[in-house]
């Protein structure tokens, strides 16, 4: 099986294996469920280079771009950076693509005619080895003008929502740095992660280096917060704490930040938001430049089931993009 990214392509046996390029419609059929129309774009943007993209507007948390491609003898293979859980795996008969995409332990079945050529692209990703794992690097196609970069720093209850994030933002403008997620945060293993990442960041095409911001989830948020207030901190432009949880130390970090005019955006979903919210509303003092946001959600991770997929929150990304154009 041969395994299309970014790896050349060597001989004759190699170039007639590759995928068809082109631009695919149809639709998945979840089972009990009305069809949901998809697309599928397959691109050969340069010589040795292939890129595919499977696009579900009613259900965006399906969507997404594949960084590595699997193809041979007419069958496709597209897993989901940064959700393993989630492959798109297609058979080739004529102008018909015929399979699955597999969403954990269910199966969809999805069938796909080809209808042009591709689309261009909205953005692409790239995997940014760790040694403690895997980052992503979700970043817009067109760089030609900077903008503004964000590293997501999960816990273990929200690195399934990773994929999501950076699908959606990418596809916003944001540049988008996925680090592995940790099951627990201080501020002195969390300021040499940052200080790589906004390394990373400062050398990646279309990034406005003056606009890295930050955003951590649960503990790791307050462990976040210490970090930027701390005399070495890294020079972040903005944190977005997601259900931050903080003790006193936590709370001292969050006030001096909102003391400095430093820009903090609270997200809270879940039974418990209004309470915690108001916990970091009271910690920031309503200073100018933070909010603090709640979402009606059943859990923690700012999702609501609904369709084939979970998506993000009604109002989300948006209520994050259009904050960040506010302080700008």
């Amino acid at each position: 099986m041969l395994v299309l990214g970014c790896q050349p392509q060597h001989d004759a046996e190699t170039a007639a294996s590759t995928p068809p390029v082109g631009h695919y419609e149809g639709s998945l059929s979840p089972a009990g469920q009305p069809e949901v129309r998809a697309a599928l774009d397959i691109r050969h943007p340069r010589p040795g280079h292939y890129a595919a993209e499977l696009t579900v507007p009613t259900a965006p948390g399906l969507s997404f771009v594949a960084d590595t491609m699997l193809f041979s003898t007419n069958q496709l293979r597209l897993p989901r950076p940064a959700r393993p859980g989630q492959t798109l795996a297609l058979t080739l008969d004529g102008d018909f693509w015929r399979g699955t995409l597999a969403l954990n332990s269910a199966k969809i079945p999805v069938i796909l005619l080809k209808r042009g050529l591709p689309a261009p692209s909205n953005y692409q990703i790239e995997e940014v080895p760790q040694a403690n794992g895997s980052a992503w690097l979700f970043a817009p196609a067109d760089t030609s003008t900077p903008g503004a970069a964000i590293v997501l720093l999960p816990d273990v209850t929200s690195a399934g929502t990773v994929a999501l994030w950076g699908d959606a933002l990418a596809r916003e403008g944001l540049v988008v740095l996925a680090l592995p997620a940790v099951d627990s945060a201080t501020a002195p293993t969390e300021t040499p992660r940052l200080q790589a990442a906004f390394r990373l960041l400062c050398s990646t095409a279309g990034v406005d280096t003056a606009n890295i911001g930050t955003w951590a989830t649960g503990l790791r948020a307050a462990a976040l917060a210490q970090v930027l207030t701390s005399a070495n901190g890294p020079r972040i432009a903005f944190l977005v704490a997601q259900n931050a949880d903080f003790d006193a130390e936590g709370r001292a970090a969050f006030r001096e930040l909102a003391n400095r005019r430093f820009p903090v955006l609270g997200l809270y979903g879940g039974a418990t938001a209004p309470q915690r919210a108001a916990a970091l509303r009271n910690a920031l003092g309503g200073r100018r430049g933070t909010a603090v946001r709640t979402y009606r959600t059943p859990d923690l991770d700012l999702l609501v089931p609904g369709g084939p997929s979970a998506a993000l929150a009604p109002g989300l990304p948006g209520d994050v993009v259009q904050w960040l154009r506010t302080r700008q």
